[in-house]
């Protein structure tokens, strides 16, 4: 099921004007899904991309926002994707965080896996390191932002140090940083809900990092943000596009950039964490959020996972997996 695809390119763009709609790279070959339906058309001045963000150590990706950009609504909608979230992949870790690497760093391949996700494949993308964001945060002069809680942490190994107060702050780029890679303190205190809480925290202090930048104030600052994302952010859009979207994100109001999360259930398998997504609230999600065409995605559009227990899982395009090809985490001796 779902194999016809809107057959375009993917390539740079020149800027667009509001009513342009960047193109698409054919991935017959690669894709499992198809576009909503063969005759779907794209709504005007919609976008779509795909926001990486490299894990320190591990270089997977640590954070995954699959984002759409509505330049009629002025509005922008990022669906944050748990790193754990449950993908159809070859390899035995099949986390949506593993997909970068092992598709060795290539962003149109990670495309490709996610487009059965998410049930087409975006537009764009960019991935960027940590210290891309903290470029970006210094760019703007800092971000005030109320710390729910202390941060207290030290990680020799990682030469990290984390020492962030409760309370109002004003956090510099790397201050930042070291507030969206905390996870335990030293005392082994953490979020009670664990990733799914640290990814609550990130959303909200990355919607107030959006709307300060939105503030009047910040705008004699937009020629340095945009100089930090060219040169510390990997993407397929040119400066002359990043100008544009940057120009359609500063028409926004604060209120409509919005952030949400893939719905699902935290489930373990083989001894490993895993994020199993709810198919219909995720289907609600998408075409509440996401979705660029103008037919809705169904179910048959998708290629996503669900858990079954000693006889593996099985995928919403009707594949089975034997749970013999998922890592056995209780092997794990490193």
């Amino acid at each position: 099921p779902g194999t016809i695809r809107p057959a375009v390119e993917n390539s740079a763009i020149a800027t667009p004007p509001p009513d342009a709609v960047p193109t698409q790279k054919a991935q017959e070959e690669t894709a499992p899904t198809a576009a909503p339906e063969p005759a779907a058309k794209r709504r005007d001045g919609v976008y779509t991309f795909v926001l990486l963000v490299s894990d320190q150590v591990s270089g997977g990706t640590d954070t995954i926002l699959t984002g759409q950009l509505d330049t009629r609504r002025r509005s922008l909608d990022l669906v944050n994707i748990p790193r754990d979230t449950l993908v159809n992949v070859s390899w035995p870790v099949k986390k949506a965080n593993s997909i970068y690497v092992n598709e060795n760093s290539d962003p149109d391949r990670f495309i490709a896996d996610l487009s059965g996700l998410v049930g087409f494949g975006v537009d764009h993308y960019a991935v960027m390191n940590l210290k891309a964001v903290a470029r970006i945060v210094d760019a703007m002069g800092g971000v005030d932002f109320n710390m729910p809680r202390s941060m207290d942490y030290d990680d020799p190994t990682q030469n990290l140090s984390i020492h962030i107060s409760a309370g109002a702050q004003h956090l510099s780029g790397t201050d930042v940083v070291k507030a969206l890679r905390f996870r335990v303190g030293n005392d082994g205190s953490g979020y009670p809900d664990g990733d799914l809480g640290r990814i609550h925290f990130q959303q909200t202090l990355l919607k107030s990092v959006a709307s300060q930048l939105l503030s009047v104030g910040n705008i004699p600052n937009l020629p340095k943000v945009l100089e930090a994302v060219t040169d510390n952010v990997k993407t397929d859009l040119t400066s002359a596009n990043l100008s544009f979207f940057a120009e359609q994100f500063l028409l926004m109001d604060k209120d409509n950039v919005n952030f949400y999360m893939a719905p699902g259930t935290a489930i373990s398998i083989r001894g490993g964490s895993y994020y199993e997504l709810n198919v219909n609230e995720w289907l609600e999600m998408l075409n509440t959020a996401l979705n660029p065409y103008d037919q809705p995605v169904t179910e048959k559009n998708l290629d996503v996972l669900h858990y079954l227990g000693a006889e593996g899982a099985i995928s919403t395009t009707g594949d089975t997996l034997p749970l013999s090809s998922f890592y056995d985490f209780y092997s794990y001796t490193g």
